[in-house]
């Protein structure tokens, strides 16, 4: 062997780790760029977990949240307001880190027989499919990674310890996982699968299944009755393979048909690859390094299954929201993963290719779903002030919990805290405006470029809608205020208006903003801000300029 041989092996792994990083160091990006508040169904484990005073809460940690038991996360989110103030992008990195750890696990899994270079091609592979853009909700969407890529860091865990030999830890870790929510329910026919095909003592293979039985006995004896939510729709056993099919190939697809058709492909390779451990088994192969993959294989798909059926009975697709997106991708480490194992003659350039065009792939094809995802962004903001202000309406419009805002303010987490304001480089609530000072904007835009309007009535407890333009260009910030110029609310500017380009003939595109004030507004008034000071818009209470 040439003595240059080792050198390139190492330079060759060290590029493809490097390419491995890429995804985590863009989801960090689009991390740190998420709103700071925290979106939907936080609010509802917040309030539950958290007395109004802000201590913690022991009986809401206990309580399942739409029937999953989000235990540890719900602790995980008491700590985060307590110790760093309530922050999304807290709970976001904390999801890296928990994703990047589950792609190392992985790595751990992968024999050493493969060889250096392919091993670091599969890592890759394994990184852009868990830190998918098609799963950006699970992290921009801090809360809802910790408890689906929590559930699935655990799994990944017990799997490395069962394969190891050590089963109590396996069994201990597994059940971290179930307090970190419902998927990690098939955990345990993943590991008496695996100890039954590694041919370990018997009572390794029962135990996994006696501690499934008494978790879901449990649950089901303690979650107590919910609301159903069926459609009512008549299902037959298509509609739930339909389902589980399409939860199985979201990667590649937002179409409910194409991904159901991709998904497919991927249970029947994965039902192939489980008849060749079945078959091994039987010829007395012991520890064959597909064993544990085939354990990954029956989480995924065991998790995917728990998850259809709830979706079809329900009347609704996985493929229309991304938090699923983590269990697909699991599912497609381990198509990867054995497909490789199984043909060791494939060369170390064809399984580089096949690592990286999979990853790619499915990583592009998530931009649909990652889009939807930054599309939620904009009015994260504007709640903010609405939960500052008293807002209630306003607050339970934009699909937050008003119940959970005293806890918040007691814990003193955001939008509760010093880190909260208006965005106007001065101007906060409870400030006064000296408005007989403030010029008004003209209903229309004439040579300076000025002009303003608001197009819904100003007051309390609703959102305000208009637009502005100050020398042609959009305002930087929106206030109300009282008819005495103290200031009631703010909101977000750079709200898309393509109608005025077209229909006023302006230059700026977003000129377009939304408010929100206090229910306690009287007299409303919208100022805006911008180079050069600030400008009221006059509205009537029909909203239209005086």
């Amino acid at each position: 062997m040439s003595s240059t041989a080792p050198s390139r092996v190492r330079a060759a792994s060290t590029l493809l780790l490097v390419l491995a990083a890429i995804p985590v160091a863009a989801m960090v990006f689009e991390v740190l760029r998420a709103p700071r508040l925290h979106f939907l169904d936080y609010w509802s484990v917040f309030g539950r977990i958290t007395e109004e005073d802000g201590s913690l809460y022991p009986r809401g940690v206990l309580t399942y949240q739409n029937e999953h038991p989000m235990f540890l996360p719900g602790l995980l989110f008491w700590l985060e307001a307590k110790l760093l103030g309530g922050y999304n992008q807290a709970l976001g990195l904390f999801d890296v880190v928990v994703a990047g750890v589950t792609v190392f696990l992985l790595n751990r899994l992968l024999p050493r027989e493969l060889g250096e270079v392919r091993r670091a091609a599969l890592t890759a592979a394994f990184s852009f499919l868990l830190f998918s853009t098609s799963g950006l909700h699970n992290f921009a969407f801090g809360f809802s990674g910790t408890g689906w890529l929590s559930a699935n860091l655990a799994a990944v865990g017990a799997i490395v310890l069962a394969v190891r030999g050590k089963h109590i830890s396996s069994i201990v870790v597994g059940l971290a996982g179930c307090a970190c929510y419902g998927t990690a329910f098939a955990l345990w026919p993943a590991l008496a699968v695996i100890n039954w095909l590694r041919r370990q003592h018997v009572r390794w293979t029962v135990a996994p299944l006696v501690v499934c039985a008494v978790v879901v006995t449990v649950w089901a004896l303690t979650y107590g009755p919910k609301d159903s939510i069926d459609k009512g729709n008549l299902l037959g056993i298509d509609s739930y393979l339909s389902t589980v099919a399409a939860t199985l190939g979201q990667l590649w697809s937002t179409n409910a048909d194409v991904a159901a058709g991709t998904g497919m492909v991927t249970a029947l390779l994965l039902a192939g690859f489980g008849w060749l451990a079945l078959r091994r088994r039987l010829a007395t192969v012991e520890n064959h390094p597909q064993t544990p993959w085939v354990g990954v294989a029956v989480y995924a798909v065991g998790a995917a299954t728990m998850i259809s059926v709830a979706r079809a009975g329900a009347g609704l697709t996985p493929t229309d929201t991304g938090r699923y997106a983590s269990i697909p991708a699991l599912a497609l480490c381990s198509v990867l993963a054995l497909v490789v194992i199984s043909w060791p003659v494939l060369s170390t350039l064809k399984v580089v290719g096949l690592g990286l065009a999979l990853g790619l792939t499915t990583y592009t094809v998530g931009s649909a779903q990652a889009a939807n995802v930054r599309s939620q962004f904009g009015s994260q903001p504007l709640l903010a002030i609405a939960m500052r202000t008293g807002a209630d309406a306003v607050v339970t419009e934009f699909r937050a919990k008003p119940d959970a805002l005293p806890a918040v303010k007691g814990i003193g987490a955001y939008p509760f805290n010093d880190d909260f304001g208006l965005g106007c480089d001065g101007p906060e609530l409870g400030g006064r405006i000296d408005l007989s000072t403030v010029p008004e904007l003209p209903g229309l835009p004439g040579d300076d470029g000025d002009a303003g309007f608001v197009e819904t009535a100003v007051r309390g407890d609703a959102v305000i809608d208009g637009w502005a333009l100050i020398g042609g260009e959009r305002p930087d910030c929106v206030l109300v205020t009282d008819r005495n110029g103290v200031i009631k609310g703010g909101g977000i500017v750079g709200v898309p208006r393509p109608d005025l380009v077209t229909v006023l003939g302006v230059p700026e595109s977003r000129s377009g903003w939304r408010a929100v004030a206090g229910p306690d507004l009287d007299g409303g008034v919208v100022v805006v801000s911008g180079k050069d000071g600030l400008h009221r818009i006059a509205a009537g209470i029909d909203g239209k300029p005086r």
